[in-house]
């Protein structure tokens, strides 16, 4: 039996490295995610969809030119009589050719172009901004499935090391079981004992491999690269709550998005405040024409000119539309400032709690430290009594387990440490630096 749980690890730990690609840096992993994200590459098109948009003509603000050109020819039986007693008879046909250049250029329409070139801009800035969240999102999956690989290859080496302890047990108490010095039931608990830590061991090695191929997901490459991690070192910086909280006023992503909003949506309501102006366009155009027909009084026709006006409007009744539009703006900015103050109500709220979990998580991750050390000294000497006789196999079980509980609340309190820190971190907008 322990041979062949011992072979199935071993194929299970083969075949997991097998493909191997070396260490993978968080750093690097940062990296690569930024380069090869879909969401990311993604937000970068958008980004540039929404550059694409910032110019001149798209506000009306440049002239419009357009050339015609048209060609009419008609044919029919010809039939008049004149009051001088001429006659006309024929086959009739006419012929005019035209073309002619128009400019039409707005002089002035309330400033409306210059609010809707301005909210271009505005929204191409949010974009970035957009794209910024996407970003600190993604930076932080990464971060947060690369602590949990790290955490479950804690897991595999604990796991590792306690295995030793309980096979080291199986074997005094199956030595004992053969000389007649102990019985059967010792050595069967040992054994059940030692199957289920292969067991966690096996499912903590697939939770890993899992944990892998979703960080190749979101790093955008094949779910079947294999790769190692930096082992766990937990560092704990010392934060300032209040500075935290200033941070995020500045650097959160939402917050920034909402206060573009805001800017939005006061251009756009300049725009609408626009229509209750007048407009004022500049009309021109040259052109050239020509007719000519073989049946009428006048044979030819030419005209070649320059003409050139100035029109102006002036919207005097609209049904209130104009206004609701003003109106709707208004409310909408009413909203966003709502928004904004919840969401600064949240982020300070969120950041708090988040920060005096990290103090407790440090707190911890050292009380646990402590705690490893005294129950791997009561492991050892719960050991050494078992080998000499001088205690029974509850005892050395019971100091298995408390060891093997220590070493788990050790390595979960060393990732909620890093969970925590990481939930500062994006909540302030501190990751993105």
């Amino acid at each position: 039996m322990k041979r062949i749980l011992v072979s199935i690890i071993t194929i299970l730990v083969v075949n997991f490295s097998a493909n191997s690609q070396g260490l993978l840096k968080l750093v690097d992993a940062q990296n690569y995610a930024l380069e090869h994200n879909f969401g990311v590459k993604i937000s970068e098109k958008q980004v540039e969809l929404s550059l694409n948009q910032i110019f001149k003509a798209n506000a009306g603000m440049v002239p419009l030119i357009d050339w015609n050109t048209s060609f009419n020819s008609s044919f029919n039986q010809v039939n008049q009589n004149f009051v001088d007693g001429r006659v006309i008879n024929r086959f009739g046909r006419s012929i005019s050719p035209l073309t002619n250049l128009t400019l039409t250029y707005t002089l002035y329409d309330g400033r409306r172009m210059q609010s809707v070139f301005e909210r271009l801009k505005s929204q191409g800035q949010q974009s970035k901004v957009q794209q910024q969240l996407v970003v600190q999102n993604t930076l932080s999956n990464v971060m947060q499935i690369y602590y949990n690989i790290q955490r479950l290859q804690s897991t595999t080496e604990y796991l590792n090391e306690i295995i030793k302890y309980y096979e080291e047990r199986l074997k005094i108490t199956e030595e004992r079981w053969q000389i007649g010095r102990g019985s059967k039931l010792d050595y069967l608990q040992s054994k059940a004992d030692l199957s289920t830590q292969v067991t966690n061991l096996t499912n903590t090695l697939n939770q890993l491999k899992n944990a892998k191929i979703s960080l190749n997901g979101v790093l955008g490459r094949d779910s079947k690269v294999d790769f190692e991690v930096e082992k766990e070192d937990v560092l704990s910086p010392n934060f300032d709550l209040n500075f935290l909280i200033d941070q995020a006023k500045s650097q959160n992503p939402e917050f920034l998005n909402l206060k573009k909003s805001e800017e939005i949506n006061l251009l756009s309501q300049k725009e609408a405040s626009s229509f209750k102006k007048p407009r004022i366009n500049l009309n021109s155009s040259f052109g050239y024409s020509f007719s000519s027909n073989n049946a009428g009084l006048i044979t030819s026709n030419q005209n070649l000119g320059l003409n050139a006006g100035v029109t102006a409007t002036w919207r005097i009744f609209d049904g209130q539309f104009i206004n609701r539009n003003i109106q709707s703006s208004k409310i909408n900015g009413e909203i966003i400032q709502a928004q904004k103050d919840d969401l600064l109500n949240r982020l300070e709220n969120d950041l708090t709690s988040a920060y005096f979990q990290y103090e407790t998580d440090k707190k911890i991750v050292e009380l646990e430290k402590e705690n490893k050390e005294v129950a791997a000294e009561n492991l050892e000497i719960s050991l050494e009594k078992f080998k000499l006789g001088a205690s029974t196999i509850l005892e050395i079980n019971d100091a298995q387990t408390r060891y093997n509980t220590v070493l788990n609340r050790l390595v979960s309190a060393q990732y909620n440490v890093k969970i925590s820190q990481l939930d500062l971190l994006t909540i302030s907008g501190q990751i993105l630096r």
